[in-house]
């Protein structure tokens, strides 16, 4: 803004000067009439009408420029009044999904389906739980993994906030298909639908990093964490038990092997 003041003042300036130091009459002859005017007016006269064509040609593209502008921002203002009612829907949804769930966890309370110390479904219902997901499976594979995590001097309540922390990793890696138990020892285990053997080997990794990447309170100390896996084919028929004993087999061939291992076997009738 500054700059185009100052322009406009220059070029003022040099006008002054220009018709200060151009008296003379010039002749002028329009439609047969004759006039007599100083050249330094003339030429600013000349100039004047040269800048008003210009906004004329410009006004109609100015115009439609205001008219695209307008436009633009009515869509803007509905957009924005449509983003704004999406988040208020979500925000809405999300606090009744969130209400749904603390309904379940707190009747997972109250039925004494849950582990205290980590929040999860206490391993003790585990059988339970999977002769129901085993009799709802159609044709999906289905796999139970095993992860015995052992952790170095540490005890009392650090040991209680190691398991919470680690609680917190595996539900963040979890996928939606997943199920999680605990017995608040270190023993974490997870069912999970419609993973082939190569995918669940994958999943098995995924988890295991998920617990090995948890830091700790002292970083001296470390974790160990051995996986073992059962995985059921949709051609082989199994149930509860033996889905269980084949996971605690591949846990145990897990930690003879050695630091952070995993196994897993499929289950045979």
């Amino acid at each position: 803004m500054r700059l185009y003041i100052v322009s406009g003042l220059a070029i003022a300036l040099l006008a002054i000067l220009f018709a200060l130091q151009n008296p003379n009459l010039v002749t002028l002859n329009l439609l047969g009439w004759e006039y007599r005017q100083s050249l330094a007016l003339v030429l600013l006269l000349t100039l004047a009408i040269g800048v008003v064509v210009g906004l004329l040609v410009s006004v109609p593209a100015v115009i439609r420029r205001g008219w695209r502008v307008s436009r633009f921002q009515k869509q803007t203002d509905t957009l924005t009044g449509l983003l704004q009612d999406t988040e208020q829907q979500v925000a809405t949804e999300t606090q009744r999904v969130q209400a749904v769930h603390q309904r379940y966890q707190d009747l997972l309370s109250a039925l004494d389906l849950k582990e205290t110390t980590t929040g999860l479904l206490h391993s003790s219902i585990l059988k339970q739980a999977l002769t129901r997901q085993l009799a709802a499976l159609s044709d999906r594979p289905f796999s139970l993994l095993m992860l015995k995590v052992q952790a170095d001097q540490v005890y009392g309540v650090e040991r209680q906030r190691l398991w919470q922390g680690l609680t917190q990793h595996l539900q963040d890696v979890a996928t939606e298909q997943t199920w999680l138990y605990s017995d608040g020892q270190g023993l974490y285990l997870a069912t999970v639908t419609g993973l082939n053997a190569k995918a669940t080997s994958t999943y098995g990794e995924t988890l295991k990093a998920a617990i090995l990447e948890a830091p700790l309170a002292e970083p001296e100390r470390t974790l160990e964490v051995s996986v073992g896996g059962a995985i059921a084919n949709t051609a082989t028929p199994v149930d509860a038990l033996q889905l269980i004993d084949t996971a605690q087999t591949a846990l145990a061939q897990a930690q003879e092997r050695g630091r952070n291992r995993l196994r897993f076997l499929e289950v045979t009738s």
